[in-house]
């Protein structure tokens, strides 16, 4: 088959991105769920889906145990799939971040061990359960923990199989950063191909799933990431998963989807259930088929966020006053459930690091979020003599602690050289505003899409243009109007709130984004300004 010829700008961007040849460019535009690697070229892959084969075939009693997150939602459902349509006998729990860790606890181990448990399959969650893990070795539970968080691997029993892109450096090529239910989707198709009865391509059709959880853990969309996300927004208005489909109607999103109908609609109110304690609500509406029994779900669902984001804007409205210039917040009011939304926020306000505790008398629970460029593991490694849990990303972490240790951390914090490791700031290449049309903006977007981290949507440059005040009413005090060389005047908005509107008449350098507006046949074309510098 003829390939497809690439544009010379978009030739320009992908180069700027790191893809030097045609086949480099090709791959990253093009590939399909045929590009996948095969599941057991990924390290102990092999190991961990023979344990559940066993398991299944001798009947014996698993356990799975899943983050109460959209990512360990979903990747809880394709493992509950696969082991409904084998007929093994298994049982499911999800965290409750409001009054447990984020990691599996001993109790949870003494009571598997009790009921008769011989498996456990922990997803999203599980590599920093250090205690539990030598527990479940002693109790003679074999564990298989498919999970994508950093962790201290010297700590981990060596009796269990752990699949963790952290773990090993010889994963495959464009797969390293997948999802939690990115990699239960690979196990469940390892499991499919030395298990019998059921074909690996019967899960593709559950393939939305890790599009949601890719987006919900803001993981970069490159290498197989790309494919899965791709592919997930194309199957989403056809899913067969009615509790889905009842989602996406109710927030009247139309096709085609894009990546931020995702994380603007649907991944919020799959994760809401989950930060105010009720995460089987949210896997409960994946699962449901009864119409009725999920129009109820949908309901609770939307109550639940609206709780949630109530609960936020209210913490957000007391810290107004909190002292905030050091990243270090912690409160008795704060839910543990909602401190990585408030971190989150606040680290993108103030594009600097933020942790955010939940105290009690005795303890301390919460989260740590990070701008791009940061890496918070590498940094805060030395806490864990104080932590009885820590672990995540570079960007995000999770942690639990006792309070007799917080002023210890808060020190340490305070005396940590936050400078980033790498630049936040860049630029694609250079383009003309006066080179802009509907049809070259289409072509970008069609091309380039899915955005996200990793992939972002192109930043120009453009010289030179002139600024153009015009009177604004109070709703777009946060835009202007440039002109470029050949007169032709665009709407601009900046994107960074604490940036000034340029003057009338003043010339200035502009890093943008274009975007284009289509209604009824007509375009409108206008410019997000990521930042600004006056022309010298």
């Amino acid at each position: 088959m003829e390939r497809q010829a690439i544009s010379p700008l978009i030739r320009k961007i992908l180069a700027e991105r790191g893809l030097k040849t045609e086949e480099e460019m090709h791959e990253f535009l093009h590939a399909g769920i045929s590009s996948l690697s095969e599941p057991f070229t990924i390290p102990r892959m092999g190991e961990a889906c023979e344990t559940l084969k066993k398991a299944i075939l001798n009947r014996e009693k698993i356990f799975v145990y899943g983050d109460g997150d959209t990512d360990g939602i979903c990747a809880v459902f394709l493992i509950l799939k696969y082991l409904e349509a084998v007929s093994a006998e298994f049982s499911l729990r999800l965290t409750h971040r409001l009054d447990e860790d984020y990691e599996i606890e001993e109790d949870l181990i003494a009571d598997l061990k009790q009921e008769g448990y011989s498996v456990l399959v922990s997803v999203d969650c599980g590599i920093s359960s250090f205690a539990a893990l030598k527990k479940a070795e002693k109790e003679d539970i074999r564990c298989i923990v498919l999970d994508h968080h950093m962790c201290n691997s010297l700590r981990l029993p060596e009796s269990h199989v752990y699949v963790d892109p952290c773990l090993a450096d010889d994963w495959p090529e464009g797969t390293r950063n997948l999802s939690g239910a990115g990699i239960v989707f690979k196990f469940i198709e390892g499991m499919a191909l030395i298990l019998p009865g059921i074909s690996e391509k019967y899960f593709y059709n559950f393939m939305e799933t890790v599009c949601l959880s890719v987006l919900a853990d803001f993981l970069p969309l490159t290498g197989e990431n790309r494919i899965l996300v791709r592919e997930g927004l194309r199957r989403l208005p056809f899913t067969g998963i009615k509790g889905l489909a009842h989602l996406i109607e109710k927030q009247n999103l139309r096709p085609p989807f894009t990546t931020r109908d995702v994380s603007m609609k649907i991944n919020p109110r799959l994760n809401s259930p989950g930060r105010m304690g009720k995460p089987e609500i949210a896997l409960d509406l994946l699962t449901e088929d009864d119409e009725d029994r999920i129009r109820e779900l949908g309901d609770e669902i939307e109550k639940t966020d609206r709780l949630r984001y109530r609960t936020v804007a209210r913490e957000m409205e007391n810290l107004q006053h909190h002292r905030k210039d050091k990243g270090f917040i912690v409160s008795e009011s704060i839910s543990p459930g909602i401190c990585g939304v408030i971190a989150s926020r606040l680290s993108g306000k103030y594009n600097k690091p933020y942790l955010v505790g939940a105290a009690t008398q005795d303890s301390l629970k919460g989260s740590i979020r990070a701008p791009r460029g940061y890496n918070l593991y590498e940094k805060l490694k030395p806490l864990g003599e104080y932590m009885l849990s820590m672990g995540g990303h570079p960007c995000a972490m999770g942690f639990k602690c006792s309070v007799k240790h917080l002023e210890k951390i808060r020190r340490f914090w305070e005396e940590i050289d936050w400078d980033a490791e790498e630049s936040g700031e860049y630029y694609d290449c250079e383009l003309g505003v006066e080179e802009l049309t509907p049809e070259l903006i289409k072509e970008i977007d069609e091309t380039l899409e899915p955005y996200g981290k990793g992939n972002p949507a192109p930043v120009f440059l453009c010289r030179g243009v002139a600024v153009k005040n015009i009177a604004r009413s109070r709703n777009e005090e946060r835009s202007f109007w440039i002109t470029g060389k050949n007169d032709r005047m665009f709407e601009s908005f900046l994107a960074d709130d604490s940036s000034a509107v340029p003057e009338n008449g003043e010339r200035i350098d502009i890093f943008y984004t274009p975007r284009a507006r289509e209604n009824s046949g007509l375009y409108r074309l206008y410019l997000k300004i990521l930042r600004y510098l006056r022309s010298s």
